[in-house]
């Protein structure tokens, strides 16, 4: 009966232990999770304004995320071009819009001098453009002296009479094209027919960024370079950085390895803390079995053995070294020590006899079995 608390003591800290561990892993699941989507929030701008400058998907100052809804709600269909322009060509009755580019490679400036000649429209410019050699034998020549408001604009614009900018730059020749925006030794836009197409050359792409587009008259500005609404708008979107692929498969490397090592932790963790394979756990020890049957069975064991006295020997040597170690008797105790012994505990004249004399009917083994109660208890004299 006492080792029921025992066993209650002994499952708690393994219970508790395996709580911890469950604790721990979804702990540290939440954190892996969390840095992760730090890292994509990061990876694709997060929640403030950022982007790359002269992108449609930008959404910082210096971006063209404003100037492609407008074009939408004028009817315009936008595209959005991801990776190479070589493996995705635009139309030949597009108007596309590269400006302040990371990067133009040769592939994509042969694709874009194409799509001209075949009767495409090109604006393109920014800051400092390295890349126009690729375009032009003589393209127009860009200085960092460029002027905050263009009041000189041609006849091509109409309905255009102030242009707002940042006064990032302008073209102090417009080279083998015609000025547009400005004058022959400073000018904003200058213009030129290359094959069935033309081409717009920008010297200050701010107008038509974020931060721009709603003063002055750019925003007319902006859908007189985009043409009729009929033309497919395209933003070469891989000259800013943007790759083909979405999702995860637009990940870098390094993180997807990351990831899945981050993955094979965590599966090394669960494995090395699960129950291993074979018989569950039984979930409390076996106990003896109650005092009450304990009892019961005893009695029937003594019934067929026709001995009471033999059988109950052990018991009764066993009740006085108990009474002799209790009183301080000694290894061998006389039967008068005993006595005086057993009565000091409290055993009647009946527990007595019992305890020193073979038992020979019911009424003494009663009498033996309350004399082993009272030797045999915690230490105290009943």
């Amino acid at each position: 009966m006492n080792a029921s608390p025992a066993t209650t003591d002994g499952a708690r800290p393994s219970t508790n232990r395996r709580l911890w561990i469950a604790v721990a892993v979804v702990v540290g699941g939440l954190i892996v999770v969390n840095l992760v989507a730090q890292g994509l929030d990061r990876a694709v701008g997060g929640d403030q304004p950022g982007g790359a400058t002269g992108s449609s998907y930008a959404t910082a100052p210096d971006g063209l995320a404003a100037f492609s809804t407008l074009l939408t709600h004028y009817g315009y269909e936008v595209q959005p071009r991801r990776g190479a322009l070589s493996k995705n060509p635009p139309p030949p009755n597009a108007t596309v819009f590269l400006l302040d580019p990371l990067a133009v490679t040769n592939k994509d400036a042969v694709t874009l001098l194409q799509f001209v000649e075949d009767g495409g429209r090109l604006v393109i410019g920014g800051d400092a453009p390295f890349y126009l050699r690729d375009f032009r034998d003589r393209p127009p020549t860009w200085q960092r002296d460029g002027l905050a408001a263009w009041t000189f604009i041609g006849p091509l614009f109409a309905n255009v009479r102030d242009i707002e900018a940042a006064g990032i730059g302008a073209w102090s020749s417009p080279g083998s094209g015609s000025t547009i925006v400005g004058t022959d030794d400073r000018s904003l836009l200058t213009h030129e027919r290359v094959g069935n197409g033309e081409m717009f050359f920008l010297a200050d792409a701010s107008p038509l960024e974020n931060a721009f587009l709603g003063t002055g008259d750019n925003a007319a500005f902006g859908l007189g370079l985009a043409g009729d609404p009929s033309r497919p708008i395209v933003f070469p979107e891989g000259t800013h950085g943007y790759g083909a692929s979405r999702g995860l498969a637009a990940l870098p490397n390094r993180w997807k390895i990351a990831l899945i090592l981050v993955a094979v932790a965590a599966l090394a963790f669960v494995w090395s803390r699960a129950r291993r394979f074979g018989p569950p756990d039984r979930p409390a020890r076996d106990l003896p079995p109650a005092r009450a049957e304990y009892v019961q069975a005893l009695s029937i064991t003594l019934e067929r053995t026709h001995d009471q006295a033999g059988a109950l020997l052990p018991a009764q040597r066993w009740a006085r070294a108990r009474l002799a170690a209790r009183a301080g008797l000694g290894a061998q105790p006389n039967d008068e020590e005993l006595a005086h012994a057993a009565r000091s505990f409290g055993c009647t004249s009946e527990e007595t006899l019992a305890l020193l004399a073979p038992v020979s009917d019911d009424a003494s083994i009663l009498a033996l079995g309350r004399a082993v109660a009272r030797v045999g208890g915690d230490g105290r004299k009943q």
